[in-house]
């Protein structure tokens, strides 16, 4: 594995506030990766014809964001375990939004791309769950990971010879050549941003004058109060990212629903 941090170990990297290189990692995230999801704004306030529908749609979109990483604080584990279970599900439904496919076959995709950092680097993977919920997996767990990515990745492939899915079955090459070489952390913020975000944001028709506005709405107050809570509450990058993603996720998953209940389609 490649490693980004020469002079530290990584246990002190992941236990640190912000370090150089997860800076850069930190930002991208907040910006590109994040990003599709600040498009939320978006289309609440498209599809909302009155000022009280929008105001009811924001308010209980960032009151489930906000329940939700209470609920991360009060029961990390169950927070983490929630969302490998939403990434699998939601990595596979975006990624192949384009494609034929049922759910059984993006959610082989989800598996894949979400489980990538666990079968090349569990130690490291470890490290950073003791980080975010002082939790570890045991072997017999990651051995169970393990063989069940290689029987997803012979179904995937026999899956995509028949339908001829190269182009994507390429990406897939492509991220586990990388999940092989990269740390894991570094790989997430890679795959994130420059694979799910960019293609989530094209589903989308991102318009770069009309759409970087909500972009900036939304990523930036973010990025200040992570910043704020890494400087005042020495709150490490890992706490501050993934309870963080948890959040916006279950958010960004229940948009839908959020729109039908407050009646404005």
């Amino acid at each position: 594995m490649i490693s980004f941090y020469p002079y530290q170990s990584l246990d002190a990297v992941y236990s640190l506030g912000i370090h150089p290189v997860i800076l850069i990692i930190f930002i991208a995230i907040t910006t590109i990766g994040l990003g599709h999801g600040a498009l939320d704004g978006k289309i609440i306030w498209e599809l909302s014809i009155k000022n009280n529908s929008r105001f009811k749609i924001y308010f209980i979109y960032l009151l489930i964001v906000l329940v939700s990483i209470l609920i991360w604080i009060a029961f990390p584990t169950i927070g983490l375990f929630i969302l490998f279970l939403m990434s699998i599900y939601h990595f596979g439904d975006s990624d192949l939004k384009n494609y034929s496919l049922n759910k059984l076959q993006k959610i082989t995709w989800g598996f894949l791309v979400t489980m990538i950092p666990i079968f090349f680097h569990a130690e490291t993977v470890n490290l950073i769950f003791f980080n975010l919920a002082d939790y570890q997996m045991n072997k017999i767990l990651i051995i169970c990971i393990q063989i069940s990515f290689i029987v997803c990745l012979i179904g995937w492939l026999r899956m995509a010879f028949k339908k001829i899915l190269w182009s994507e079955t390429s990406v897939l090459f492509v991220m586990l050549i990388s999940g092989y070489f990269l740390d894991p952390l570094f790989w997430f913020g890679y795959y994130f941003c420059f694979y799910h975000g960019m293609r989530a944001l094209m589903n989308h028709q991102f318009q770069l004058k009309k759409d970087t506005i909500w972009m900036v709405i939304f990523t930036i107050p973010v990025l200040i109060v992570w910043l704020i809570c890494n400087e005042l509450i020495k709150v490490s990058f890992i706490e501050l990212l993934f309870p963080s993603l948890f959040a916006l996720t279950v958010a960004h998953m229940q948009l839908d629903n959020i729109i039908k209940l407050a009646h404005v389609r």
